[in-house]
């Protein structure tokens, strides 16, 4: 094992990295990929900000979002009360996932860094390195998922959805919501994952020649060499080890399938209905695109007509592109595709900005015959859609599209047993 060795994790071309210089990034010599971008600090720099956000955290689960004034009547709304919302309607589908995403999975990966970097503060040597590994592998996996950036977009959106038949105002919570995303994007900038990863357990950098056989983690990314045995798991963080993601090609094929099948009800359906004085009926999702048009805000019709209609669509035909191309072994565009592969991987989340406004509205519309906004079955088969996507192209391995567009002894180094 050597921590001067990096696998690009887009292609599976083995490098020797030296460490770029604060700020810069070092990037695969064949497709472009981003082996290791270092921070601006060092593992103690993104300490603050993890203390910093998880203070935010707490004032906004504690504190009201916004609030709501029609005819006399008042409401405000804690991220909590979106949640409880639609739970009380039937939509707990729906519930379970804005309280996983919003909710558990920030809290869970804010504590977890926020332990990793207490334990190396001021360059101390870990006591149990290898239970510090396996937290900050999890704080890694769920990174994707901590979704409170899309949350406020979602919630910019409500905001807007209200202009035409209530006052809404922004409240301590939603204040909290903002600065935790700007605390949450200083953090991920500051923080050198590689420099926590070898202050956890480094394995020093050797002039020796790479290893003839060998795999890579994908999680922390420690190459290791076969020269008896193929170890099972990461020496460092304890990650299954694998070549290439198992029964990748089959297992994004059901994802991508079950994904294009919800997508018809998903747009054809209700995703809620907003009861305005007795009127209203129900809306689906182009519907609500046309709806901010009409008042004039245009760019977030554009928004949310990108995030929820478009992308989906692009990750549906972009994925299925890579599914028949690889299956065909074609070199065809093969860098336009890894290009794509990495958009649809960053994108894919934001389609959720459509889920989170329909759990906030559902929260602070609750006026009875005044105003009432209700969930609707299309949200819960669109929010299927947004996360199978997601599953599918985390599951995807793309190093199989080189791998089956070159000839075998035309590939990088070992790349596995």
């Amino acid at each position: 094992m050597r921590d001067d060795l990096v696998a690009c994790p887009d292609c599976g071309r083995l490098h020797r990295v030296r460490q770029p210089r604060p700020g810069h990034r070092a990037e695969c010599t064949r497709c472009g990929a981003v082996l290791y971008r270092r921070g601006v600090g060092g593992v103690h720099h993104a300490l603050p900000a993890a203390l910093a956000g998880a203070a935010l955290l707490a004032l906004l689960a504690l504190n009201p979002l916004m609030a709501v004034h029609i005819q006399g009547n008042d409401r405000e709304g804690l991220v909590t009360t979106g949640i409880e919302a639609l739970n009380d309607q039937g939509m707990w589908p729906l519930a379970l996932l804005v309280a996983a995403l919003v909710l558990a999975v920030p809290v869970a990966r804010v504590a977890g860094v926020t332990l990793v970097l207490s334990a190396l503060r001021e360059g101390r040597r870990p006591g149990n390195p290898r239970s510090l590994a396996r937290l900050f592998a999890w704080t890694e996996r769920l990174r994707a998922w901590a979704m409170l950036d899309v949350f406020l977009l979602g919630l910019l959106v409500a905001y807007s959805r209200l202009a035409g038949f209530a006052n809404a105002e922004f409240m301590a919570g939603g204040l909290a919501l903002g600065g935790y995303v700007l605390i949450r994007t200083a953090m991920d900038q500051t923080l050198d994952r590689r420099a926590v990863w070898n202050a956890i357990d480094h394995a020093p950098p050797s002039e020796a020649p790479p290893p003839a056989r060998w795999v890579a983690c994908t999680v922390c990314q420690r190459v290791h060499g076969f020269d008896h045995a193929a170890p099972a798991h990461c020496t460092r963080c304890a990650s299954p080890l694998h070549a290439r993601e198992p029964d990748s090609l089959g297992r994004t094929t059901a994802l991508v399938a079950a994904g294009a099948i919800l997508y018809v009800p998903a747009n054809l359906l209700p995703v809620m209905t907003v009861v305005n004085f007795g009127q209203g009926a129900p809306s689906t999702i182009l519907h609500g695109v046309v709806e901010l048009a009409e008042v004039g805000l245009w760019p977030l019709a554009l928004l949310v007509f990108v995030a929820s209609v478009a992308v989906p669509v692009l990750k549906l035909a972009g994925l299925s592109w890579f599914l028949i191309a690889t299956r065909r072994g074609s070199a065809a565009r093969l860098h336009a595709r890894i290009r794509l592969y990495r958009v649809i991987d960053s994108i894919g989340r934001w389609s959720n900005i459509d889920v989170f406004m329909i759990a906030i509205l559902a929260a602070l519309v609750q006026f009875g015959a005044v105003a009432s906004i209700r969930a609707d079955d299309g949200a819960i088969a669109f929010a299927a859609v947004v996360v199978l996507t997601m599953l599918a192209s985390h599951v995807f391995d793309p190093r199989i599209m080189w791998d089956r567009a070159e000839p075998p002894d035309e590939r990088d180094g070992g790349g596995g047993p």
